[in-house]
């Protein structure tokens, strides 16, 4: 990670849509494994997602719900060390999957909801205004993406992140090449934007598919931290220490936000210097945003 200072704004929040602290680090576990959820939360992950949509066959559906039930009756708030959230199906499985929603909202264990394979913004205010719940919303298509502004714009949307798989699949973009490089460096810049202009938490980062190549996880969690996004998702246990490390201020990061404050604090000054480095009324601003964190 860079030396400079990076802030990522973690409690704003979208039109209708309930604040809350973006976690860094986001696991899947299947629906169909309910033996892995309590490991999948004693992970480190500071969220974990327990998947409705790809991990489980359609026939398997039923099944995967009732155990997502189950082990909600079982399930303690004093033993939850992560936020727990529900991939759903954006299709016509999304109405059993919201009557589970609703079954399961009076816990108030369920922190919100992940909707993939968004293109308009009906779905998002269809569980916002049927359950309550905040809403990721996962961009994965050329259509999605060219409705972005309706999207972020939906009543209870917290935050964007985008499926990388599927847009590469759905574009023919090469695999490893310079241009599919390229093109998501772009598509990155532009969730940014976007998330921004309309008030939404910073993006979420996509997979990385290699789960065993540590070396390139690293680099694409430090690159998206560095970028402004606030978090990424995993979909193997061993990802999450490095995400938690990318998506965590460096000692010299804190070290310099907090000769920032002293100064400021100090002598009231909104222009000053700090070991060489200009700071004024915007860099006192992202350095106690960091501190606060």
């Amino acid at each position: 990670m860079s030396d400079s200072y990076r802030i990522t704004p973690i409690a704003s929040s979208g039109t209708g849509s309930r604040s809350i602290v973006s976690p860094r680090s986001w696991l899947f576990v299947p629906a169909t494994y309910p033996e892995r959820f309590n490991k999948a939360l004693n992970s480190g992950a500071e969220a974990v997602i327990i998947d409705l949509e790809d991990a489980v066959a359609l026939d398997q559906k039923r099944q995967a719900r009732e155990n997502i039930d189950e082990f909600f009756l079982q399930l303690e708030s004093d033993n939850v060390r992560a936020s727990v959230w529900l991939r759903l199906n954006n299709d016509e499985q999304l109405a059993e999957d919201l009557v589970l929603c609703k079954q399961l909202t009076s816990s108030k264990l369920v922190s919100g909801v992940l909707l993939p394979k968004l293109t308009s913004s009906a779905p998002v205010t269809q569980v916002w205004e049927q359950t309550g719940l905040t809403v990721v919303g996962q961009i994965e298509s050329a259509l999605g993406l060219s409705q972005l502004n309706q999207i972020t714009q939906s009543k209870g949307l917290m935050a964007l992140s985008y499926g990388r798989l599927d847009i590469r699949n759905e574009l023919s973009l090469r695999a490893g090449s310079q241009a599919e490089q390229d093109f998501f460096r772009q598509l990155r810049v532009t969730l940014l934007l976007a998330s921004k202009a309309n008030g939404l938490q910073a993006p979420i980062e996509s997979i990385y598919a290699d789960f065993k190549d540590e070396a390139g996880m690293q680099m694409a969690a430090e690159y998206a931290s560095d970028l402004g996004f606030s978090g990424m998702l995993c979909i193997h246990p061993k990802q999450v220490a490095l995400v938690n490390t990318a998506f965590t201020p460096s000692q010299a990061q804190l070290e310099f936000a907090q000769q920032v404050i002293d100064y400021y604090q100090r002598t009231g000054e909104s222009i000053f210097a700090i070991d060489g480095v200009m700071v004024d009324l915007p860099v006192i601003l992202q350095c106690q945003t960091l501190l606060s964190a």
